[in-house]
């Protein structure tokens, strides 16, 4: 047995050693039931950069499964090509036939896919009806669901596959389309466009693989997702002797604690679960030296205050945040920007030492041409590493479902040693450089900000973000579109409108309700008093034949709507009288023309005469309605549409003086008014039934579509803060 040597040198360089050490083990960011939920051993862990390789390590993995695969997703597409290029396997590459393929060769394998039960907003970005082209291209053994189980307004965009609870996938990349990309991010490569042979812009993103006890949480994850969403329960996989590890990733890391940390809206017996946002703000304030960040949106206020604290400090560390450009879309742009440029230049404020820099990556030759970065990356130093689903956004702190991964690299010579790499990886991707050059200049300056500042290359570069630009938000309280937590839809509608405007809706709720009553009251007094001799049915139905039956009628009806719109003929009695005169479908459809015509015409009138013109006309209240118009748009025409606090045509006119963009007005009104179309078409319909055959079905039908009409409309008043919420964009 050796003797350790007592000489003074020796004992200060072991105090030394055993402070140092100390020193490290009392710095963990890490709070259990605060910033994580479980933290476990992991034997492998391997980053993978971009969605070609993501997609092949999948397949690999997949085909090695012996048991079970479990998927979850923002979005999850069956026709995603998943190899792409020269060399095509000899198996399905679409992924529904994939599948079908794996378990057909796997008698004992099960496939479990939990997708996002998305808003109908997004029915045109998304696959159409998935669940029926999932069982048309798969077998029995495929099981997929549609999970709705959240708040209202909230998305599930946790993006987990799971291998026989030996290997997992987690982070940034969802098994849909407009995914694929290699790291080097050509401009024009054939292979990168979607299902329907549309090309679409570079995209970066990354996902972390890891195998051991972390695995095992996330499968049971999954399988408290699928109890909540299906009610059943998905029993625990029989344990396997073979490693589904796929081959083509090599291990960056061995034997590492891996913790997991989620969002969670509070929803029914689920409580809300906010360990992202806290990991994130602990461990901003934990760093020394630098903090790398990558993040499709920066609109998270507690985030931005965390960045801000450190950098108000003397000797804070250095951030540099990469994200895109802009986002997609004229409403992400006018909303999700727009909150980025204020925190931006509210952090700018506090850093007088120009240790913040946010950039955008950038194919000099081609400015125009975006770049997705879509990768959700939090490097600390080279002590830290958190790579998950969450965006930099108030929705993933508090409302919508994520999964981050995380872990720290105290005492672990080869952890430290691969977040670094991973860091001058991504830099070097983002530069066109490589990462011995970004480590090189790193190690050099010190600097994160000074690498971006001299590397660069004439095929990708970094620029700093234009913040100078005005962008125009169409909401003036940003929890609208970026809430932390779920909307109270009563505390939604008395924030968005006045409480006069608030009553005069309920009451215009009330009123309709009469009114269809009282509509009641006189048919049965028609049929069964002494004023059924006025009214000879036979012959108002045969007036009622012949006026529907001429060819010229649709157009003069759509006429008349717009001449009614002119003199402020109410829109509601125009659409009971469409009902009487033609059959439901068609006069819904003359209903809904007519409105949206007489809508775009006066509209264009106030367009034309001026906001000046209106406010001589109209009084303080409508005043008020045409800020509001102009300052909210499309979310302001929906809710007034649909609880209307003015008449329809005084509505369009106001609109129309405000400048409020026609595609938001033209988009509101239709989405606002059309529930109320349906109501009165049923309702009238059904009333009319009743006088010609007053039977007791009929008598039924009627009392039962006035009582849900009126239950309809109370309940999508209630839902609708939620629902139109989601229309804040794409979100993945």
């Amino acid at each position: 047995m050796s003797r350790r040597c007592r000489c003074f040198s020796c004992i200060r360089e072991q105090n030394t050693r055993e402070y140092k050490v100390a020193m490290e083990m009392t710095q963990s960011v890490y709070q259990e039931g605060r910033n994580f939920w479980k933290k476990g051993k992991a034997h492998r862990v391997t980053f993978i950069i971009d969605a070609q390789d993501y997609f092949a390590a999948f397949v690999e993995a997949v085909l090695k499964a012996e048991r079970s695969v479990y998927i979850t997703g923002w979005d999850i597409d069956s026709q995603l090509t998943l190899i792409r290029g020269e060399e095509v396997p000899d198996f399905p590459v679409q992924l529904g036939e994939f599948l079908s393929y794996a378990v057909h060769k796997k008698p004992q394998l099960h496939v479990n896919i939990l997708d996002w039960d998305f808003s109908v907003l997004y029915t045109f970005k998304r696959e159409y009806l998935p669940a029926w082209k999932f069982a048309w291209k798969t077998g029995r053994r495929v099981h997929f669901h549609l999970d709705n189980y959240l708040p209202p307004g909230a998305s599930h965009h946790q993006k987990i596959v799971v291998i026989d609870d030996r290997i997992a996938f987690a982070g940034g990349i969802d098994l849909t389309h407009v995914r694929w990309d290699t790291p080097e991010h050509l401009p024009d490569d054939p292979r990168r466009s979607d299902p329907w042979e549309e090309r679409y812009p570079p995209s970066h993103d990354v996902q972390i693989l890891v195998d051991g006890e972390p695995a095992a949480f996330l499968g049971e994850l999954f399988r408290q997702r699928w109890r909540y969403a299906t009610r059943k329960e998905l029993p625990l996989p029989e344990a396997t002797a073979s490693d589904p590890w796929p081959q083509m990733c090599i291990p960056d890391i061995h034997d590492i604690d891996v913790a997991i940390s989620r969002t969670q809206g509070r929803y029914r017996e689920k409580p809300e679960i906010r360990e992202v946002e806290s990991l994130w703000v602990d461990a901003i304030a934990a760093a020394r030296r630098h903090i790398y960040i990558e993040s499709p949106f920066f609109t998270s206020s507690k985030v931005a205050g965390a960045i801000s604290k450190r950098l108000y400090e003397k000797d804070g560390p250095e951030i540099v945040v990469v994200t895109r450009k802009k986002s997609h879309g004229w409403l992400e742009e006018s909303t999700m920007d727009a909150i980025r440029v204020h925190l931006v230049k509210r952090v700018k404020r506090v850093d007088a030492d120009g240790r913040f820099g946010i950039y955008y990556t950038e194919h000099p030759g081609r400015p125009d041409d975006l770049f997705e970065v879509h990768s959700k990356i939090l490097i600390v130093d080279d002590t830290f590493l958190r790579i998950g689903s969450s965006n930099i956004s108030n929705r993933s702190m508090g409302l919508d479902s994520e999964c981050d991964l995380s872990l720290e690299t105290w005492g672990h010579t080869e952890a430290k040693k691969a977040c670094r790499n991973l860091r001058d990886r991504l830099l070097a991707e983002h530069l066109g450089s490589t990462p011995e050059k970004v480590g090189e200049i790193i190690e050099k300056t010190g600097s994160l900000i000074r690498a971006v500042e001299i590397l660069g290359s004439p095929d990708r570069t970094m620029r700093p973000l234009d913040i100078s630009p005005a962008v125009k938000n169409i909401l003036s309280e940003p929890y609208l579109v970026d809430p932390e937590r779920p909307i109270d839809p009563d505390d939604f509608i008395e924030r968005f409108i006045d409480k006069e405007d608030h009553h005069s809706g309920r009451k215009r709720l009330i009123i309709f309700a009469a009114l269809m009553l009282t509509l009641i009251a006189l048919a049965a007094a028609w049929k069964w008093s002494p004023l059924a001799g006025y009214l000879d049915i036979d012959a108002m139905s045969e007036w009622i034949g012949s006026l529907s039956s001429n060819r010229l009628m649709p157009l003069i009806v759509v006429a008349l709507y717009v001449l009614g719109g002119l003199v402020v003929f109410p829109v509601t009695v125009m659409v009971a009288i469409t009902a009487v005169l033609f059959p439901p479908l068609i006069a819904l459809a003359l209903s809904v023309a007519g409105a949206m015509m007489s809508a775009s015409v006066v509209y264009w009138i106030g367009r034309i005469v001026g906001r000046d013109f209106v406010r001589k006309v109209a009084g303080k209240r409508i005043n008020q309605l045409s800020r509001r118009l102009a300052r909210q748009g499309l979310l302001a025409m929906t809710i007034i549409r649909f609880i209307p606090v003015a008449p329809f045509s005084v509505v369009n006119l106001v609109a129309g003086a405000s400048h409020i963009r026609f595609r938001d007005y033209f988009i509101g009104t239709l989405i606002g008014m059309t529930p109320g179309f349906i109501a009165i078409t049923l309702f009238t319909e059904s009333l009319i039934s009743f006088l010609f055959q007053p039977n007791i079905l009929n008598v039924t039908i009627l009392i039962g579509i006035t009582l849900a009409a009126v239950v309809l409309l109370i309940w999508l008043k209630r839902r609708i803060a939620g629902r139109v919420e989601q229309s804040a964009g794409e979100r993945a």
